[in-house]
């Protein structure tokens, strides 16, 4: 031991502790200083990636989230079509949601727009760091048809209540006081569609229940809709009476003639024992290939004619 004796107090000497938490304070920085690079300079060197395009939103029910269905010709699936390369379309569409749920989910579907990013200055570069996304260009809103069921079941809300909320929805985007407020956000409120009531009738008797909906009082709902948006100054696409008027044969004057011509039933369809709603609906309820489409068309002739700058041509 006598020989390793000067060894042995070195390494309990002062000098090596102090030797050893220096080195350690020096790999931590380093490190810490990667882990920065990594995480933000290296991102500021791809001016083609970042910022990320702007966004449209559609917010509702399970129309909206099977509205990313190919297999039906979801309207989404058009419209993120339709902006390709312009735009980045966002479905946030809960099955079996109404405006009551939608306001108690908004903070996981509006971006929070009271601090919105974090200047850094280093000493070799300016950059900013980005903590929050970018709001949407246009926020859809799409909430009625699971309101309108019958109570007592959980998703009814009452007519007026369904108004209220609609009017909540908007002001966490347009009161500066709310944490969401984006007054560059766009909004445009899409009605309930038509109910097929003889197809809810009767998937609702092979389900061993009374029928939940009906037309006549989903009605009422998209009446709230359209009253609300001319309240509060916000366009309306009434897929309802789109609906209605395909289904009877009444000129819609929204739609082109070619368009008009394609939403028209035939004789044929006047004879269907679902009274040709199931020309648009795949239950009574959502829509099918040929409704999606025709909310679709819809989707744009009023986007392009309220905002011609949202056309895909001018972004």
């Amino acid at each position: 031991m006598g020989v390793f004796a000067p060894y042995l107090y070195l390494l309990t000497s002062d000098y090596v502790v102090f030797f050893l938490s220096g080195f350690a304070v020096a790999v931590l920085a380093i490190a810490g200083t990667g882990y920065l690079h990594r995480k933000f300079y290296r991102r500021n060197l791809s001016p083609s990636i970042y910022p990320l395009y702007d966004t449209l939103l559609v917010f509702g029910d399970s129309i909206t989230q099977f509205g990313s269905s190919p297999g039906i010709s979801g309207f989404v699936s058009h419209l993120s079509g339709f902006y390709s390369r312009r735009m980045d379309v966002l479905n946030r569409g809960f099955s079996g949601y109404n405006t009551r749920d939608a306001l108690r989910i908004v903070s996981h579907v509006f971006p929070k727009t009271n601090n919105m990013s974090l200047s850094a200055k280093w000493a070799w570069r300016d950059f900013t760091i980005p903590d929050a996304p970018k709001p949407p260009q246009l926020c859809i809103i799409f909430f009625g048809a699971n309101d309108a069921r019958f109570a007592p079941y959980t998703q009814h809300v009452p007519l007026n209540e369904f108004s209220i909320n609609l009017r909540k929805l908007v002001s966490l985007l347009r009161s500066p006081e709310s944490e969401y407020y984006s007054p560059s956000t766009r909004i445009l409120f899409v009605t309930p569609p038509a109910i097929g009531d003889k197809m809810v009738e009767e998937i609702s008797r092979r389900d061993g229940h009374a029928p939940d909906r009906k037309n006549k009082v989903t009605r009422l709902y998209a009446d709230a809709v359209k009253e609300t948006g001319k309240d509060l100054g916000i366009p309306v696409v009434d897929i309802w009476t789109a609906i209605e008027d395909a289904v009877h044969g009444i000129r819609n004057p929204t739609l082109s003639s070619q368009d008009q011509q394609e939403s028209t039933g035939n004789e044929a369809d006047a004879v269907s024992p679902y009274e040709g709603y199931e020309q648009y609906l795949l239950d009574g309820l959502h829509l099918n290939a040929r409704g999606n489409e025709l909310l679709h068309k819809l989707l744009v002739a009023k986007i392009t004619s309220v905002w011609p700058e949202m056309d895909p041509s001018a972004i």
